[in-house]
């Protein structure tokens, strides 16, 4: 018993000299770059990753280092399209990183998001597909219509001033009320209403969201990340359940419920043969069946988790997109005039803004988005994938089983061979143009394209990117049709200041924070009703 302790002391020290030892030289990612911390220690990662600044610091490490810098001992992170074309491409021999399984509330939540098996994603996300085809896309129009109109009355608020201009409105929070009440009606057939003035437990939810994620994100960068994953099953995911916040269990519930009510319906439709009467989601996510068996493609269990995931996953990609497009209008006057004027000379009233041929020829208004998505992508970080047996090769380079690899999207939609004036908010850089001040050859629009994945690539892509380009589509050209928008005089929430430090000193340019989704607070916007209606 007296030797116990000197013992257990010895074999901690030389375990912790020997690991260093390997990964400081004999690792297989050794001779790559970076902060000698990184290369024994996932701390700075995690740290960062506390921080919510994890997206500069990897900006920052490239800037260092260059294409490529090792961020944790068994991780190498690239910025460069030709290694993200490489890494998600369909031949790549790779799979989610472990991390993913963290996101599981238990063993029994694993959706598209946190299954990491590569025959079991590709099962999930073929069966979930089946929910987003052209006419679930097309039969989601109404419904957005009428949240985005709603959205559209409520904005200005009831008190505007003698000029006319409405109450400052905070666009993180009025982005996430309209995304999520949309997607509520979507997903389970009743809208939140969180955009609706007065009391509403509901609305504090993408806040609540937000708090989950600043928690939950750095457990996938921890050094400590095995034994969490470990722990889980093991009674970690009991407590983590009772540390909940109410107003989140609240949701959880309110979501079960609605799933089940909405499946119940679907069900009682189709034993009487009924017409359908809402196309939303949730009917397309109830009558798809597997292909392979004719089998309904979903159990409860499992409608409950891709619903409630939809909706967070959802909200978060076209909100912070919104969000982010606002503040970029209200600091380049010149684009949102140009953008302004594309609206209003294109439609004669907003109920023809919708999905379809008129829409679709409004291409500054896609480049706007397009630019937005870029300077602030709603995923800031890397989607980590792990190299299975036999190897991967990404640029030429042979990479073993077990490495784990990523590309930041911050750090690859700012790279300046990509974009050489990376954080000038500049949408002509979609559009070819000989014009003398927006000159774009071809080739540079194309190789722009070929470079920016902002809903991911491969089997790991978005499948609701065109239900969000939609909504962002309709709801900015529906609103500014109908409004003028101004920044609110004296207001600089979500801008750069110089004593953010570097990365973040611009005041031109949306701040995140990275919580594996981004988290983002302002612009604070005014809006009041187009002269000449």
């Amino acid at each position: 018993m007296g030797l116990f302790v000197p013992l257990t002391i010895v074999l901690t020290v030389g375990y912790v000299v020997g690991t260093t030892i390997y990964d400081l030289f004999f690792h297989p990612l050794a001779k790559y770059p970076g902060p000698f911390l990184c290369r024994i220690s996932r701390l700075p990662s995690f740290y960062h990753a506390c921080k919510g600044d994890r997206h500069i610091w990897s900006w920052q490490q490239f800037q260092i280092y260059g294409s490529k810098f090792r961020a944790a001992p068994n991780m190498l992170l690239f910025d460069t399209p030709e290694a993200y074309n490489s890494l998600f491409s369909y031949k790549a021999n790779v799979m989610k990183s472990g991390s993913y399984a963290a996101w599981a509330r238990n063993k029994h939540d694993f959706n598209t998001l946190s299954t990491i098996d590569v025959a079991g994603h590709a099962k999930k996300r073929k069966l979930l597909a089946l929910a987003f085809t052209d006419q679930s896309v097309k039969a989601a129009q109404p419904f957005m219509a009428r949240h985005i109109d709603r959205w559209n009355e409520v904005l200005p608020g009831e008190t505007p001033g003698d000029d006319g201009w409405g109450e400052p409105r905070n666009m993180s929070t009025w982005a996430d009320y309209l995304v999520f009440d949309v997607l509520g009606d979507l997903c389970f057939g009743k809208s939140f209403e969180t955009k609706e003035p007065g009391e509403n437990k509901l609305k504090s939810i993408p806040h609540d969201i937000a708090d989950s994620m600043r928690i939950l994100f750095p457990i996938t960068k921890s050094p400590a990340l095995e034994f969490v994953l470990w722990l889980k099953p093991r009674g970690l995911d009991k407590l983590i359940e009772l540390a909940t916040p109410q107003n989140m269990k609240d949701y959880f519930t309110f979501a079960d419920s609605s799933a089940m009510q909405r499946l119940k319906a679907e069900r009682d439709r189709e034993a009487v043969k009924a017409p359908v009467e809402r196309e939303d989601m949730f009917h397309f996510l109830c009558t798809a069946r597997d292909p392979d068996t004719g089998e309904l493609a979903f159990g409860e269990a499992e409608l409950k988790s891709e619903a409630t995931l939809l909706i967070v996953a959802g909200s978060d990609t076209t909100s912070t997109t919104m969000a982010g497009l606002f503040f970029y209008l209200t600091h380049y006057p010149r684009v949102y005039a140009k953008l302004v004027k594309e609206i209003r000379q294109t439609f004669s009233s907003p109920e023809d803004i919708v999905h379809g041929p008129l829409l679709a020829s409004c291409h500054y208004l896609r480049a706007c988005i397009d630019e937005a998505l870029r300077v602030g992508p709603p995923g800031p970080s890397e989607f980590e994938r792990q190299v299975l047996p036999g190897g991967t090769t990404i640029n030429g380079e042979f990479f073993p089983q077990g490495v784990v690899l990523g590309i930041p999207h911050w750090s690859l939609f700012r790279n300046e061979r990509v974009c050489p004036d990376p954080n000038v908010f500049r949408p002509e850089r979609w559009i070819v143009s000989d014009h003398e001040d927006t000159l774009n050859t071809p080739e540079q629009v194309s190789f722009l394209k070929r470079s920016y994945h902002p809903f991911g690539k491969g089997v790991g892509s978005c499948l609701g990117q065109k239900l969000a380009m939609q909504q962002l589509s309709m709801t900015v050209a529906r609103t500014l049709w109908r409004m003028d928008v101004r920044l609110a005089p004296g207001e600089e929430i979500g801008a750069g200041r110089p004593e953010l430090g570097w990365g973040r000193r611009d005041p031109n340019t949306y701040q995140l924070d990275d919580a594996y989704i981004s988290l983002r607070n302002g612009p604070m916007v005014q809006f009041r009703e187009r002269s000449g209606l």
